[in-house]
């Protein structure tokens, strides 16, 4: 099939203008059926789709097949001559890259469509039947060859070009008159490994193909009618999964978040830093008090590095192995006599129950793939889990809820964690989608604080995702 109608026809039309669906082709009705917002970005936005080299060897396979079946010179490839006794002998009765006409008798809704159609066979004509063939050059036949059951069914990507080609020819009288049973047939050639090819051929009525289109169809052209009117990428639903890698990967997916910015399916859902660096806009500030030096770094503490306990004792927040103490809520329960204790080896397995203690402590969690030096004071990320340190922090809240909101906008719904089945994160896979975009773009270096996590479970995901972030002693949780 040749390329879109849209770029090869005299008057040079737009198939979407001005929000107005003007005419459709079959690949348009493929692209939308594949994602409705990859048809948004190549039809309404208009964007450029770089040709892949898979494409390139289609464009030159379907070149050599017209040439022969018009002439009848064998130019074939080596890829394209492995289905040579699978065509019909040329001659002038063929109809070959066979154009749909002006006006064209192919209707959606009112939609008139525009396109080719690869080889037309009316050799049985006098029989009622007519072969409609589509030729295709796939990586690998067994593998993504449709069946003869998709051929025929209109709510398929294949099954959608084909019962399209299939209504064309019963409209089409002046052409091919008499057509009563329809032979859709695409024709595979394998271009990597072994040269093969292979026919996959659906035997319908003309009754049964019109019918597929208007219950199928027709109704998919209205729902492309208001994406077409559409002025925000965030407005059309996505198909989020394998149509995004699907035929070499979707050309856009550095727009697919919002329209402008992201990339791939890991970055789709990425936020920018929430926090405006303003470190360099600061004037110059005295050098910090010092409060001595970390009995197991040598490292000088300042109110910045370090925290004070209860007891007078002053510790260095991110000195390995170090027991960091915090502030807890002013609405935690009064604390009894402390307990103290040893701190423990580490163990490889499960980790060992903790006793029950008679004040609340703090407890310092491991974290993978730690670095092995601390990152400088104005680079690291600090957070504090149900508990407050003796130094100024932010609330974890405010970017847990713009990345929440952004991630409901990519997704097309109000709240992420009420998304529907209809939606690419409903039934749970919002979660993965959250902690995805938590990893991609965490908060800026600071220090915060994620209060009440257990009313949460955006906090809840939030603090696992950033945990591994944190370097030694910058992740504190509060223990009871």
């Amino acid at each position: 099939m040749r390329p879109d109608a849209s770029t090869s026809s005299p008057e040079r039309r737009r198939a979407v203008d001005g929000g107005i669906l003007h005419f459709l082709s079959v690949s348009q009705l493929k692209q939308f059926s594949l994602c409705p917002r990859r048809w948004y970005f190549a039809k309404v936005r208009r964007l450029p789709e770089p040709e892949t080299k898979a494409q390139a060897v289609g464009v030159e396979g379907h070149a050599q097949l017209e040439h022969y079946l018009r002439t009848g010179e064998d130019v074939l490839g080596d890829v394209a001559r492995a289905g040579r006794h699978l065509l019909p002998a040329s001659g002038a009765d063929l109809l070959v890259e066979e154009s749909f006409g002006t006006p064209s008798p192919l209707t959606a809704d009112g939609i008139p469509f525009a396109g080719y159609i690869d080889l037309i066979n009316p050799r049985r004509l006098t029989e009622g039947v007519l072969r409609v063939t589509d030729h295709k050059f796939l990586s690998n036949v067994a593998r993504y060859a449709a069946t003869p059951a998709q051929l025929a069914d209109a709510s398929t990507e294949a099954g959608l070009q084909m019962v399209g080609y299939g209504v064309w020819a019963a409209h089409s009288a002046a052409r091919v008159p008499g057509v009563r049973t329809l032979e859709l047939e695409h024709l595979y050639f394998q271009t990597r490994g072994a040269k093969r090819a292979e026919s996959v051929l659906a035997v319908v009525s003309v009754e049964y193909v019109t019918r597929e289109w208007t219950e199928k169809v027709v109704p998919m052209v209205r729902r492309m009618r208001e994406v077409a009117r559409a002025t925000r990428a965030a407005d059309v639903p996505p198909s989020f999964g394998p149509a995004c890698e699907k035929y070499g990967g979707c050309p856009f997916k550095t727009q697919c978040l919002s329209g402008e910015r992201t990339m791939s399916l890991m970055n789709r859902l990425a936020v920018k830093s929430q926090v405006p660096d303003v470190a360099a806009q600061l004037p110059l500030a005295p050098p910090p008090e010092t409060l001595g030096t970390c009995g197991r770094c040598n490292v000088a503490l300042t109110p910045e590095n370090s925290s004070k306990l209860r007891s007078g004792e002053v510790l260095h927040l991110s000195c390995p192995g170090a027991e960091v103490a915090a502030v807890l809520p002013p609405d935690a329960p009064a604390a009894l006599p402390t307990i103290a204790t040893d701190a423990a080896p580490k163990r490889r397995g499960r980790k060992p129950k903790v006793q029950a203690a008679t004040e609340p402590i703090l407890q310092q969690e491991d974290s993978p793939s730690l670095p092995a030096t601390p990152p400088p004071q104005g680079e690291r990320l600090r957070l504090f889990v149900d508990c407050v340190p003796n130094l100024p922090t932010a609330p974890l809240t405010d970017y847990v809820a713009k990345v929440a909101a952004q991630v409901s906008e990519a997704g097309g719904v109000e709240d992420l964690r009420f998304a529907g089945s209809e939606s690419a994160l409903g039934y749970g896979r919002w979660k993965g989608a959250f902690a995805m975009a938590i990893r991609n773009a965490p908060p800026s270096p600071g220090t915060y604080a994620a209060l009440g996590i257990a009313h949460s479970e955006l906090l809840q995901l939030a603090v696992e995702a950033l945990e591994p972030m944190c370097g030694p002693g910058d992740f504190v949780r509060a223990a009871r």
